[in-house]
C-alpha cells in the first residue's frame, strides 16, 4: 500500500474538527498520515486535535501563527511524507471508502483522480450532490476533463481529488497566499498543466462538504468576486490558447461566472453597471456555443443589453433558486 497524506487546515473549528479527523482516520484504507495544521486558533481546536493524536499515531498536529488556509496547507505539504496527497476542510467529512477508491484508481498511467461529492447545509440537511462519470481522460484531452468537472462544480475544490506528491514537489507547486479566495482553483490548474499522464473521474459522491453561513466562501462573495473569478480564469485561458484547445469550455465558464456572480451579488444594480462599464457582455453577444437550460436563457437575456430586463431576470433566477432550496453562496 502507498502512504496517503491527508492535509487538514483548521482555524477555530472546535465544534467540527473531531468529526472531520475521525472520518479521515476511520478510512477503510489504513496506510495514512493525517496532518492537521492549526492556524493559530483562539478556541480549543488545538487541544481537541492533540487529544485525538494521543490515541492514533497516524495523526500529526502542527501549529502556526494565524496566516490563512493557504499558508496552513503549504506548511502541511512541506511536512507530508505520502506518495499521494489529499486535502479536506475542518467542517467536512470523507466517506469511509473515499481513500481506498481514490488510490485504487490512481494507476501508473493516472496523475489525478476526482470524485463526486455531497453538499450539506449548515443545519445538517443534505442540499444536493454532484456526480461525475466513471471515465478516464487522456492527457491531450485535458480540456474535456476540465469541462466535465466545471459543469459539476467539481474542478475548483481540492478536497474531491487525490494528487501525486512527486508532481507537487517536482514543480514546487504551492497555494498562492496572496489571494483570499480561489487559490484552490489556481493550484489545480497548475497541477493539471504539469501532469504528463491521464486523468480520471469517479461517479461516487465520496466527500461531504458542509456549507457555512460564516465561511470564507460567503464573505468573499460580497467583494469584487466577479473580477477575481475572471482574473483567475485567465490562467486556464492561457493553457487553452497554448495547447490550441477548443475555447468553448472557457466561454461557458465565463458565462457561468457572470451568472453566479450576479446571483450572489448583494447590490445587483451596482454590479450590473460595472458589467456594462467594463463591457463584460461584449464577450457573449456573438457567442456561438451550445448551451443548455438556464445558461441558454441567461445568454439570450444578456444579448438584449437592457439593464432593467437583466435586473428583473436575475431576481427571478434567484427566486427560483430559493424555491429549489439552493439559495446559498458558492465560491
Amino acid at each position: 500500500m502507498s502512504l496517503v497524506t491527508i492535509i487538514l487546515p483548521a482555524y477555530n473549528a472546535e465544534k467540527t474538527i473531531a468529526r472531520a479527523i475521525e472520518s479521515a482516520l476511520s478510512q477503510e484504507y489504513t496506510d495514512l498520515e493525517v496532518i492537521v495544521v492549526d492556524d493559530g486558533s483562539s478556541d480549543s481546536t488545538l487541544n481537541v486535535c492533540k487529544a485525538l493524536a494521543d490515541k492514533d499515531n497516524r495523526l500529526k498536529v502542527l501549529h502556526i501563527n494565524n496566516s490563512g488556509p493557504s499558508a496552513a496547507r503549504n506548511y502541511g505539504l512541506s511536512r507530508a511524507n505520502g506518495e499521494f496527497i489529499c486535502f479536506m476542510d475542518a467542517d467536512d467529512e470523507m466517506s469511509s471508502t473515499m481513500i481506498s477508491q481514490m488510490t485504487s484508481n490512481m494507476q501508473d498511467d493516472i496523475d489525478l483522480v476526482a470524485c463526486g461529492y455531497k453538499v450539506r447545509s449548515n443545519n445538517g440537511e443534505q442540499a444536493f450532490e454532484q456526480r461525475l462519470d466513471d471515465k478516464t481522460y487522456s492527457n491531450d484531452h485535458l480540456y474535456e476533463f476540465i469541462g466535465k468537472l466545471q459543469e459539476a462544480k467539481a474542478f475548483n475544490p481540492l478536497w474531491n481529488k487525490i494528487f501525486r506528491r512527486s508532481i507537487i514537489d517536482g514543480n514546487n507547486l504551492i497555494m498562492d497566499t496572496s489571494v483570499d479566495m480561489g487559490e484552490d482553483f489556481l493550484f489545480v490548474v497548475d497541477y493539471c498543466e504539469k501532469s504528463k499522464k491521464n486523468y480520471k473521474t469517479l461517479s461516487s459522491p465520496l466527500y461531504n462538504y458542509e456549507l457555512s453561513n460564516n465561511g470564507l466562501q460567503v464573505t468573499a462573495n460580497r467583494n469584487k468576486n466577479l473580477d477575481r473569478r475572471l482574473s483567475q480564469l485567465e490562467q486556464l485561458n492561457k493553457i487553452f490558447n497554448q495547447r490550441n484547445y477548443p475555447m468553448d469550455i472557457i466561454y461557458k465558464e465565463k458565462l457561468r461566472i457572470l451568472y453566479t456572480s450576479l446571483l450572489e451579488s448583494s447590490d445587483l444594480r451596482i454590479l450590473l453597471n460595472e458589467v456594462n462599464k467594463k463591457e463584460y457582455l461584449n464577450d457573449f453577444i456573438n457567442l456561438d456555443v451550445k448551451l443548455s437550460g438556464k445558461y441558454n436563457i441567461f445568454l439570450k437575456i444578456l444579448k438584449i443589453k437592457h439593464i432593467g430586463i437583466v435586473y428583473l431576470s436575475i431576481k427571478l433566477f434567484k427566486l427560483v433558486k430559493k424555491i429549489q432550496g439552493k439559495s446559498f453562496n458558492w465560491g
